[in-house]
């Protein structure tokens, strides 16, 4: 549905851009583009509404862009999710549904985000995990970030993870909180060999990039792939010391069990953390907390030398996570389900020439549409097929009106999110249905509820206009 109108709302987005560029708000020349992911990021943040997780240099990247309250994640798992705001396709149209895939085997001939930018004569460079997978057409130089350098485009850019694992060489309290069944479920508070941490590392090797880049006089589109706070959850001790064990409280347990079939989600998670005393909880949120405010602060780094460089004005940014994740929520503790808080992730674009300083908008939205939002704010043609609607009229007015479904696939599982409701098609069986307005921690089903029949037909015909692909019955994988 949303490709059918996709060239219709295009033409409306341009259209709607024409008055925001005019007079002092011009559009930039050749703008750079910065594009941030942090993984396994979801929306416990300040600028979110939540009162407890410290990210200052988030704060301050929020006040000179707008917040996108309610985006989606298009597969709450890590490959598919970037492979799908890559591309700019749903994961059900390039069959891209598991974490073993390479884009290219699934869809040989895309032509992904940053490879429109470097077909367009901008330096495509990207530093710490972007692509789950290798992709060397996407990519003008890719970085080392163990060393800092840069490696040559015939080599396979998963060398640019090379020394990656070296976090096991830091040294710190810590331990294993659910057993070998589970082993990546670890925290660590580090005192020795912060140098060895990832995304220390990948600030470093960005600000290298700035610096030769800008050197260059070239536009880039230059992409930074933080690992926090996804797990094991390695971070500086002063980052755990802001999180007191104490303070941290577990969500409430649903009080409809029928909101939560057996089947949504998947066995070896279930056992690890049914098996977590309230001691190992609050260290499992403490420990995530950490890794999200030393994440925030290697954020800072990079953007500091930007504002150094003076390149914050031609510069747009995007911040996002690549998906959300339960904190506890249901019990669980990961990603990979289909309800809102692995669906829905953080997106904060700053758009120079649009003046979005500080504010929100509260439409539904996609993490496909950045695709066409990034093309359309340089000027770049799109390629055909994409599935986003760029974002461009709603960051020159919030409230402007555009199609508000967000899709999103995990397993055969399919779901669908309107401004109001969350559905549900298990593949085990059954569905469900969630009213945000009543209940937006998704405690009660309504699926069977009678008076939410008209509601429950128009969502399952939703659901059967979401692109399928003949890979869409992918086992689910972890990490």
């Amino acid at each position: 549905m949303k490709r059918q109108v996709g060239l219709f709302l295009f033409v409306l987005a341009v259209s709607a851009c024409l008055p925001i560029f005019s007079g002092s708000a011009k559009p930039l020349e050749r703008p750079n583009v910065l594009l941030i992911v942090a993984d396994d990021l979801n929306v416990d943040l300040a600028c979110y509404g939540h009162s407890v997780v410290k990210t200052p240099n988030i704060d301050k990247l929020r006040a000179r862009g707008m917040v996108f309250d309610r985006a989606y994640s298009q597969y709450p798992l890590c490959n598919p999710s970037r492979n799908s705001f890559m591309t700019g396709l749903q994961p059900g149209t390039s069959g891209c549904l598991d974490n073993g895939m390479n884009i290219r085997d699934a869809v040989p001939d895309v032509v992904t985000l940053p490879q429109v930018f470097k077909n367009n004569g901008y330096r495509a460079v990207t530093t710490g995990k972007l692509f789950h997978q290798k992709d060397p057409v996407s990519w003008s130089r890719i970085s080392n970030v163990r060393t800092g350098g840069l490696l040559p485009t015939d080599k396979d850019p998963m060398f640019y993870l090379e020394g990656w694992n070296d976090e096991k060489k830091t040294r710190g309290e810590g331990r294993m909180l659910a057993g070998d069944t589970t082993p990546w479920f670890e925290w660590r508070s580090v005192t020795k060999g912060e140098e060895f941490l990832k995304d220390g590392r990948t600030a470093r090797a960005t600000i290298n990039r700035i610096d030769e880049i800008a050197e260059d006089g070239v536009p880039f589109f230059l992409c930074a792939g933080f690992s926090r706070p996804h797990d094991p959850f390695f971070a500086p001790k002063r980052f755990f010391d802001l999180y007191p064990l104490e303070a941290m409280k577990w969500p409430e347990a649903p009080a409809d069990a029928s909101a939560i079939p057996d089947h949504a989600f998947h066995g070896v998670f279930v056992e690890a953390f049914e098996s977590l005393d309230d001691r190992k909880k609050r260290e499992a949120m403490r420990s995530y907390y950490a890794g999200i405010s030393y994440m925030d602060e290697q954020l800072g780094v990079v953007l500091d030398h930007m504002k150094e460089k003076d390149l914050l004005d031609n510069t747009i940014i995007v911040f996002m996570g690549d998906h959300g994740y339960q904190v506890g929520e249901k019990n669980y503790f990961n990603k990979g389900l289909l309800f809102d808080r692995s669906c829905r992730a953080p997106l904060i674009i700053v758009a120079p020439a649009l003046k979005a300083d500080g504010k929100t908008c509260k439409r539904i939205v996609e993490f496909v549409d950045i695709y066409p939002t990034l093309t359309e704010l340089c000027g770049l043609e799109n390629p055909e097929g994409l599935d986003g609607i760029s974002l461009v009229p709603l960051l020159g007015n919030p409230k402007a009106e555009r199609e508000e479904i967000a899709y999103s696939y995990c397993n055969a599982d399919r779901s669908v999110r309107d401004p109001r409701f969350r559905y549900i098609v298990w593949k085990g069986g059954g569905h469900g249905l969630y009213d945000h307005a009543k209940d937006p921690g998704e405690h009660y089903n309504l699926a069977d509820n009678p008076e939410y029949a008209p509601v429950v037909e128009r969502m399952q015909k939703l659901i059967a206009e979401m692109p399928e692909h003949r890979n869409c019955q992918k086992t689910y994988e972890k990490h």
